[in-house]
């Protein structure tokens, strides 16, 4: 008998029973849904992540922080603590390798005042010129400041577009703000510079940007609190550009390790195992459902066995050879599940879809994946379970006696 007949005898035998058949597959169904909606996500949260990152840099940033030093801490006082701009000229210049750079210091939230009375609470941020550059932040209207208006200590900010929104500013450009203890110019505003799960200590859009001179005047713990980010023009330079930053803040902080140094390419590497991970025990958990499915194939088919007896007597009687009858069966079973699984994949993909343009909708760098490797994945597992389960079914049903069969 050719495949294209055993098909069409599997189709008709399946129609036969469409209510029982719909429910048999309905745990691969569910399966295959979830494999795909939750891959799916699960891959549009990491290249929006990933984007956030790469727009940063990506692999490529070597992170210098300030922390509480755990050795020679009394020899802190025989140097001046922190990292001033011109110590950020000695550590970084002639540094091969390296593309860009900025320091900044994070002052956490504080209260803001508008000339027109509206109050708020936003991160404030005193940085260098380059902190716009580094971290790719976009100025929408007007202007960022520079780093000869840092060391004049100009009283000038740099807004994110929700404080304009939250105060009412309206058109800010050239009101002022008293934000802790300085009273700042407003230069510029910030566009949408929104990064999904990305954080260094701020938020992206609700913040206020001051020169780090004209704040470090006011501020003593200004200079205490500085990070500085190096971007280096590849991720393999990234260790001979740490071994040379660690020995220059080494010979400025003798004795004393008040800094660490954070490497991104060691970061994504392991953010990519641990998705990885995460990603392969969703894909077993929903493979559960699938194999729950595979058993609920196997004992409809062996239902079917039974109540097909006499007709796979006659088969045989007028000449079908067990082979036929056992790819019969076997058939059915791969296309019962088979035909699950498509329609778990087809609902995962429409769900996974609507569902990243819902998200987009709140959240403008959302990044929409439909995971097609998990989709063939779970195609092909459907399709497996469907042959594995269903060769105890047919085995069942070559090997009646016809005679015996009819007599039933």
């Amino acid at each position: 008998m050719s495949f294209l007949e055993t098909l069409r005898l599997a189709a008709v035998a399946l129609s036969a029973s469409r209510g029982r058949s719909a429910l048999t597959v309905l745990s691969i169904t569910i399966g295959a849904f979830a494999i795909v909606v939750m891959s799916s996500l699960a891959e549009s949260g990491l290249l929006t992540l990933q984007h956030g990152i790469e727009e940063l840099g990506g692999a490529r940033i070597v992170f210098v922080a300030q922390k509480s030093p755990e050795r020679g801490e009394v020899k802190q006082a025989s140097y001046a603590r922190g990292i001033s701009l011109d110590d950020r000229e000695r550590i970084l210049r002639d540094l091969p390798h390296v593309v860009g750079s900025s320091m900044f210091s994070r002052l956490g939230k504080r209260d803001v005042l508008s000339e027109t009375g509206a109050r708020g609470r936003t991160d404030l941020v005193a940085s260098d010129a380059a902190f716009f550059q580094a971290f790719h932040m976009l100025v929408a209207r007007g202007r960022a400041f520079t780093d000869d208006e840092s060391r004049a200590r100009a009283p000038l900010c740099v807004v994110g577009h929700t404080v304009v929104q939250k105060m009412n500013l309206g058109d800010p450009l050239g009101h002022s703000l008293t934000v802790g203890p300085l009273r700042c110019r407003i230069a510029g505003v910030l566009a949408d510079n929104s990064r999904f799960g990305v954080g260094f200590g701020f938020d992206w859009t609700d913040l206020i940007i001051v020169p780090l001179g004209t704040m470090g005047d006011l501020e003593a713990a200004v200079k205490e609190e500085v990070s500085v980010i190096v971007k280096t023009d590849d991720p393999g330079s990234n260790d001979i550009v740490k071994r040379m930053v660690n020995a220059r803040m080494m010979a400025r902080h003798p004795g004393v390790d008040d800094f660490t140094l954070f490497d991104f390419s060691t970061f994504m590497a392991r953010f990519q195992k641990v998705f990885l991970i995460m990603e392969l025990i969703v894909a077993l958990l929903a493979s559960i459902a699938l194999v729950i499915g595979g058993v609920g194939v196997m004992n409809m088919m062996l239902v079917a066995v039974s109540e097909r007896f006499k007709e796979i007597g006659i088969r045989k009687a007028l000449g079908a050879s067990p082979r036929d009858i056992g790819a019969q069966f076997l058939t059915e079973a791969v296309m019962l599940s088979t035909t699950g699984g498509a329609v778990g994949v087809g609902l995962g993909l429409a769900v996974a879809l609507g569902a990243s343009v819902l998200i987009g909708r709140f959240l403008s760098t959302w990044q929409t994946s439909l995971a097609p490797v998990a989709a063939v994945a779970a195609l092909a597992v459907s399709l497996g379970i469907g042959a594995v389960f269903g060769v105890l079914p047919a085995r069942r049903a070559s090997r009646l006696d016809p005679v015996e069969a009819m007599r039933r």
